[in-house]
């Protein structure tokens, strides 16, 4: 568990949970940061295909940032697949400007290293309004929608 994820405050169960796979951890406790600072809250950061997967399955997170490139290999495009087919949205954060077969078939979100600010935070902040709207026009089943 990373520093930033024990210092923030307790998760509210309505904010956008963000997961963070990325092998490098220093970027990874910028976007981290970057992340909190939004108004998200974080599910943590994986550096690998099997952290990434496990921590998914924990913590249910509504958008994930990934690198293509983590600690064994090449294993984004196959993890963010799996994400996808969940559907889970996607922002890959990547040096590699090479367009994978798999990420060609996804709807995700492209931003390359190094990541500029301004471009993550309009994604975090239209992913958190995406998540309020969908919140206040459906309440479950059988219930009305929130009046505003």
């Amino acid at each position: 568990m990373t520093a930033a994820r024990r210092l923030r405050q307790p998760i509210a169960a309505d904010a956008l949970h963000v997961l963070i796979c990325e092998d490098d951890p220093i970027l990874a406790l910028e976007l981290e940061a970057l992340v909190v600072a939004c108004g998200a809250v974080t599910c943590g950061s994986a550096a690998s295909f099997a952290e990434a997967r496990d921590l998914a399955a924990l913590s249910a997170p509504d958008l994930v940032l990934m690198d293509l490139h983590l600690d064994d290999g090449h294993t984004g495009p196959r993890l963010a697949e799996i994400f996808a087919e969940a559907g889970l949205r996607i922002v890959v954060i990547s040096g590699d400007s090479c367009i994978d077969g798999i990420l060609a078939r996804l709807d995700h979100v492209f931003l390359p290293k190094p990541v500029q600010p301004v471009a993550l935070q309009g994604l975090i902040a239209a992913a958190i309004q995406a998540k309020a709207q969908c919140a206040h026009s459906f309440d479950g089943p059988g219930e009305p929608a929130k009046s505003m």
